[in-house]
């Protein structure tokens, strides 16, 4: 949080100098990169179904609690190879709708990879969410949207992270800082923005 209010502050501070007429030069800044990944992960193991049903209600809610892996393929070796999902799905077998939480793990070449969580909505065998979680070699934050066909028997399939498009996009933001040199009354000032998870 302290970065957070750092960062605000700092920017509403080079606004208003901006505004002054003051000269503001932007001479660093930390990585911020598009991330995209597909991946279908069908293979089923440890799976726990239950079903259920609620007092007043003829519907019948299933719960799978699964770990499901299979393959992710990106442009970005961080998120392309080996992927397992560890997740808890709740649905109700009248409407088609429910919700799934989880945490999953892509293993990548050269000792990169990520891994982080999985909230999505789930209808009509459809699940629509997001995906945030780490990156490593290098380093950074994962924050994308999320698409795929889920089943709590069946997995994952032809699952989008990230689509580059405005109803779906995914972005890396690398750790780092962002250098603003002002010049104030002839001095040389430099504003530092920090970005840290």
């Amino acid at each position: 949080m302290r970065n957070k209010k750092v960062l605000v502050g700092a920017a509403v501070g080079c606004a208003v100098l901006a505004t002054a007429g003051i000269a503001v030069a932007t001479t660093k800044i930390g990585a911020v990169t598009g991330a995209s990944a597909t991946f279908n992960a069908t293979s089923v193991a440890n799976a726990v179904q239950k079903t259920c049903t609620v007092s007043g209600s003829s519907d019948v809610y299933q719960f799978t609690r699964a770990k499901y892996t299979g393959t992710a393929v990106s442009s970005d070796g961080r998120l392309n190879g080996p992927i397992t999902v560890r997740a808890l799905s709740l649905v109700d077998t009248t409407t088609g709708v429910g919700g799934l939480v989880g945490a999953y793990r892509i293993v990548g070449g050269n000792h990169a990879g990520a891994a982080g969580r999985i909230e999505a909505a789930i209808s009509g065998g459809q699940a629509t969410g997001a995906i945030r979680g780490h990156v490593a070699r290098p380093g950074g934050e994962l924050f994308a949207s999320f698409g795929s066909g889920f089943t709590g028997s069946g997995g994952f399939s032809n699952a989008a992270v990230g689509s580059g498009s405005s109803n779906g996009a995914g972005v890396v933001l690398s750790q780092g800082a962002c250098v603003h040199t002002i010049h104030l009354n002839g001095v040389k000032v430099r504003l530092w923005l920090r970005l840290g998870f």
